[in-house]
C-alpha cells in the first residue's frame, strides 16, 4: 500500500485527519502519516474514546494486513510506538482488550523480548 493510498485510507475513515495526511509535507511519509495517526488514536484513549479507539485499531489492523514489509515497519516501529499505551496498567489493558489479535501480537511483541 503506497504512502498516498494509507493516507486515503485514513482519511476515509477518519475525515478529523484530513489536513495532516494530505499536507504536501507529510503525504509521501509513510513515518508521518502514522504519527498523526496515532497521535489521534492516543488523545481517542485519553478521552475515553472507546467506540474511536477500536475503530482506531481496526483501521490499523486492516493496514498491517495489506501491508508490504515497508508499511508493516512503519507500523510496528512508528504507529504502535507512537501509541504511547505501554507502561500503564491502563495502557496495556486498553490494547489488549480492544485491539484485534494480530495487532496485539505486533504491539506485544517489543514487550516480550525486552530484558529485564
Amino acid at each position: 500500500m503506497s504512502p498516498l493510498e494509507t493516507a486515503a485510507l485514513l482519511t476515509s475513515e477518519f475525515p478529523e485527519l484530513k489536513q495532516a495526511p494530505h499536507a504536501p509535507k507529510m503525504s509521501g511519509s509513510l513515518y508521518r502519516q502514522l504519527d498523526c495517526f496515532a497521535d489521534f488514536t492516543r488523545r481517542a484513549a485519553d478521552a475515553g474514546r472507546l467506540d474511536v479507539l477500536q475503530h482506531c485499531f481496526a483501521v490499523a489492523d486492516r493496514l498491517l494486513h495489506h501491508a508490504d514489509h515497508c508499511l508493516r515497519t512503519a507500523i510496528e516501529t512508528g504507529y504502535l510506538h507512537g501509541l504511547h499505551l505501554d507502561g500503564s496498567t491502563r495502557g496495556n489493558q486498553l490494547a489488549r482488550q480492544l485491539m484485534p489479535a494480530a495487532l496485539y501480537q505486533s504491539f506485544a511483541r517489543p514487550h516480550t523480548t525486552m530484558l529485564p
